[in-house]
């Protein structure tokens, strides 16, 4: 569990990368992106090994994109909206569910 932790951690911050990098125009958020979105499919790989591919994978999108949202919300003043939460809460019951 402690590589899918790793690999959720990688995702998030490689996908808020990839908004900074205004479509790969800027280097530094750009490059950034390529590594972190890298170790993520690393950590991701490991974490198989010990959790089942579909269990995994579950988890890591679910907790990914719920991750991604949040900081979309908070970082670069995304719209917030019931609606938009409603759908988390069901992102994070169906990973619960399926674990």
């Amino acid at each position: 569990m402690g590589y899918l932790i790793l690999s959720l951690v990688f995702a998030t911050i490689g996908n808020i990368s990839v908004k900074l990098s205004s479509g790969f125009q800027r280097v530094i958020p750009s490059i950034t992106a390529f590594v972190f979105i890298g170790a993520c499919l690393y950590f991701l790989t490991l974490s198989v090994q010990t959790i089942e591919v579909g269990i995994a994978y579950a988890i890591w999108s679910g907790v990914s994109i719920m991750a991604t949202t949040i900081f979309g919300i908070l970082l670069f003043n995304e719209k917030a909206s019931r609606r938009k939460f409603l759908f988390i809460i069901l992102i994070i019951l169906g990973v619960m569910i399926i674990k």
